[in-house]
């Protein structure tokens, strides 16, 4: 039986090419151990933690090449840091090569690196075995960051080292920029501004980005950045069109996002609602549509479509007292928002029982009925009304009295819908189709006969229609007697 080889679990063989690289490092480091220390820069508490630091590595560096005696094992000086426990243990590799290694799994990635030493720090080995990532060779300084209160930054060239106090590079806010896709933006109104204390610099993500971003862009700004309190340095802010109404935003309001608990828009929306809570809660009676705020006047103008919305609009705000959220800027938003506080009672003063109707998307559609009956009503009030007609003059009138009040389509669909067998009838509904110029795909509807009476009745029926209410009666019987109906109606 063939023999299988036995593996530990989170081990791999390591390819030549792997063990190659891994080899070409560690020569490095036991040349010059001072690689796997941070480039200090303007501290000089910083600069004494790690000469201590170097000079444990280069013990270690020492006792890897002139390996201590029996008795020197037990009283001679050993490397008590972790970081040279490490370096001195990785050393080994160059003897024994690296056919297995381990594999360390995290949140942002995997990485390989070889066991060796008796109690050493895992993350000090991954960190010195690959000081050459910007992202794993931190590992080795985590805990001087946790025990001293540091702040060190990781560029393509190496780490820096700022000591206890911040001090975020100019090209690593310029990387985070070129990555964020953000230029000046100092005329950006709108957006969460990210303000960097330390180098003097903020930028600002608009708003129409923020609000579809999938993205926490702030963990950007800290992903190279490692320090005890991350978040010391930065200083977060929000304007929106509402902070114009809501100034002052809660200090905890960003804490989730700081933590990479939130997305951009989560917070950007987080912030919108808090906002409207609070204007919704204040005495004061805003209109807010979306982000926006506006006054009764944009409001109207924003949803009015017709002369008859901005009259059902202008009714509901002259009982309004709360202030009013709208998602859309659309009329039937804005209807369905006030149907239960105010179009409902608007509604039933028109007209009893008509609020019965409503199944919870028709607002609008209810009202605008209403409305447009009474201003039906109102612009034909002073024209004659019949006591009875004759199906072709009922038809005309009908016809009229909606383009009295503006309906020309609803007309054209009143003739087209009408169906008669009457000549007589479809002879006056040819002449108001040539007067409306609406005869186009039409005419097979009508006998060669129908059109030409239509054809002379046409100055009649537009005289009709452009009347005022005191030559009206005149011009619809000159047209009665025309088509043989008399002269003579009876009006009420």
């Amino acid at each position: 039986m063939k023999k299988r080889k036995a593996r530990l679990r989170g081990t791999k063989t390591a390819a030549k090419s792997e063990q190659k690289k891994l080899l070409h490092r560690l020569k490095s480091l036991r040349e010059n151990p001072s690689i796997l220390i941070p480039k200090i820069k303007g501290s000089n508490e910083a600069r004494k933690i790690y000469d201590k630091v170097l000079k444990e590595l280069e013990l270690a560096k020492d006792q890897y090449e002139n390996p201590p005696g029996f008795m020197s094992k037990f009283f001679g000086s050993r490397p008590k840091d972790q970081l040279a426990k490490a370096y001195g243990a990785s050393l080994t590799v160059l003897d024994s090569g690296a056919p297995v290694m381990a594999i360390a799994r995290f949140p942002h990635g995997e990485v390989n690196y070889v066991l060796r030493g008796s109690g050493v720090s895992k993350e000090k080995l991954i960190g010195v075995q690959n000081h050459h990532s910007r992202l794993w060779s931190r590992f080795s300084h985590l805990d001087y960051v946790k025990k001293y209160k540091l702040y060190i930054y990781a560029l393509e060239e190496g780490l820096i080292c700022t000591g206890t106090k911040p001090s975020y590079p100019v090209k690593l806010w310029s990387e985070v920029c070129s990555t964020l896709k953000l230029k000046d933006s100092s005329n950006v109104d709108y957006g969460v501004k990210f303000a960097c204390n330390s180098l003097g610099k903020d930028v600002t993500i608009p708003s129409k980005r923020i609000m579809k971003s999938k993205d926490n862009s702030y963990s950007i700004f800290l992903r190279n950045q490692i320090s005890y309190d991350q978040d010391s340095d930065f200083t977060l802010s929000a304007t929106t069109r509402l902070s114009e109404v809501v100034k002052d935003l809660p200090y905890g309001i960003f804490e989730k996002y700081r933590k990479g608990e939130e997305t951009d828009s989560q917070v950007w929306n987080r912030i919108i609602d808090y906002q409207k809570d609070e204007i919704e809660n204040s005495d004061g009676k805003y209109f807010v549509i979306g982000d926006e705020t506006v006054d009764e006047s944009e409001l109207t103008n924003k949803l009015a479509t017709n002369s008859i919305d901005k009259e059902i609009i202008q009714d509901v705000l002259a009982n309004l007292t709360d202030s009013v959220f709208l998602n859309q800027a659309t009329f039937s938003s804005f209807v369905d928002e006030t149907w239960d506080s105010h179009g409902k009672n608007l509604a039933e003063k028109i007209l009893s029982g008509s609020s019965d109707n409503y199944n919870g998307e028709n607002a609008h559609e209810i009202l605008r009925e209403l409305y447009n009956q009474i201003v039906s009503e109102s612009l034909t009030k002073d024209y004659p009304q019949f006591a009875s007609l004759s199906e072709p003059l009922k038809n005309l009138d009908k016809v009229v009295r909606l383009l009295k009040t503006g309906e020309k389509e609803k007309a054209v669909k009143f003739v087209d819908d009408h169906s008669s067998n009457n000549n007589m009838t479809k002879s006056v509904s040819w002449a108001i189709l040539i007067c409306l110029g609406a005869t186009s795909s039409r005419a097979w509807k009508y006998s060669k006969e129908e059109q030409a009476l239509g054809e002379s009745l046409k100055s009649q029926v537009q005289k009709l229609m452009d009347s005022d209410p005191s030559g009206y009666l005149e011009i619809l019987e000159d047209i009665s007697s025309r088509i043989g109906l008399g002269n003579k109606l009876e009006v009420i």
